[in-house]
């Protein structure tokens, strides 16, 4: 048997493939890390492939993005490559009301991550981000 630590995957650029890219996830990492880790990759995942669809050219007609998982040692890096924007993602610093729907994205990741950055690629760009857990 042959022990996977990389493995990623093409979605479409639609809202409905963010609960495919998180069971995708969830599939990945299962009995591999801690379930206080697992549910954090989760939330990264989901925010993260969110980001794409909403922010960049992945979410036009016909757009794509890129989730690719890796398990390094201490964490799993949790990265998206995206078509590209004309905007750089950078954290929302503006305050949100309790009711507001969006705008917090990569508040959460920076939050649950030991590091998150982005750089470009060929296609666009790529978001990744560390997660650990508490015990880490």
């Amino acid at each position: 048997m042959v022990d996977v630590t990389r493995l990623s995957r093409l979605f479409a650029g639609r809202r409905d493939s963010i609960s495919q890219a998180r069971a995708f996830g969830r599939a990945f990492i299962a009995d591999r890390v801690p379930d206080e880790v697992a549910g954090l990759v989760e939330l990264v995942v989901s925010e993260l492939c969110t980001n794409a669809v909403e922010h960049t050219a992945s979410g036009e007609d016909g757009g794509s993005y890129v989730l690719e998982l890796e398990l390094q040692d201490g964490h799993v890096r949790v990265a998206v490559v995206d078509m590209g924007a004309l905007t750089q993602p950078a954290v929302n610093e503006e305050p949100s009301g309790p009711d507001a729907v969006s705008g917090r994205g990569l508040f959460i990741v920076e939050a649950v991550s030991k590091a998150w950055g982005s750089e470009p690629v060929r296609v666009g760009r790529r978001v990744w981000a560390d997660v650990v857990g508490a015990a880490v």
